[in-house]
């Protein structure tokens, strides 16, 4: 499968080429020198298949990533997917801002915030009761009472400012 790199040649000239991995390197268009694949180009060579990109529903490969975005683009015409990187910190920015929104938007609403949060960890403590009570082996129960004390913590954990 061809792939897309930036070639560099002895005299610093950078092209663009597809290159089949079977194929020979082609010279230089400007200078006729040998070239060499550059890893610090203008493209990245995972922009083309190697590498993973990580996206909210999971992970995939670059490639798997660019047919992807080709079918949701064919699939919407006129329409652009833009990718864009997000820090591990700005994600959890975002997250935070969002919700406020939502406390904000409900405290708007006159919902007390509070009695929702410990309805929610009534709720669980009752599920996590239930898991306990069954016949369940012992390492699925644990599991089980392992994410509910997770999600009871989230709740309590929850901003109500």
């Amino acid at each position: 499968m061809p792939v897309v790199h930036d070639l560099r040649c002895e005299s610093g000239h950078l092209l663009d080429s597809v290159v089949h991995p079977r194929d020979v390197l082609p010279p230089c268009s400007e200078c006729g020198a040998d070239t060499i694949i550059s890893w610090h180009g203008r493209r990245a060579p995972g922009i083309n298949g190697f590498g993973t990109v990580r996206t909210d529903g999971g992970t995939m490969t670059t490639m798997d990533f660019e047919k992807h975005k080709r079918t949701l683009e064919s699939r919407n015409p006129g329409m652009r997917v833009k990718a864009e990187y997000v820090s591990a910190r700005e994600s959890d920015r975002r997250v935070a801002e969002r919700q406020q929104r939502i406390l904000d938007h409900r405290k708007a609403r006159g919902i007390n915030i509070d009695a929702v949060r410990d309805e929610r960890v009534d709720a669980l403590e009752r599920k996590k009761e239930r898991v306990l009570r069954d016949t369940l082996p012992s390492e699925v129960a644990s599991k089980k009472v392992a994410e509910i004390n997770h999600k009871i913590a989230r709740n309590k954990a929850t901003l109500t400012t």
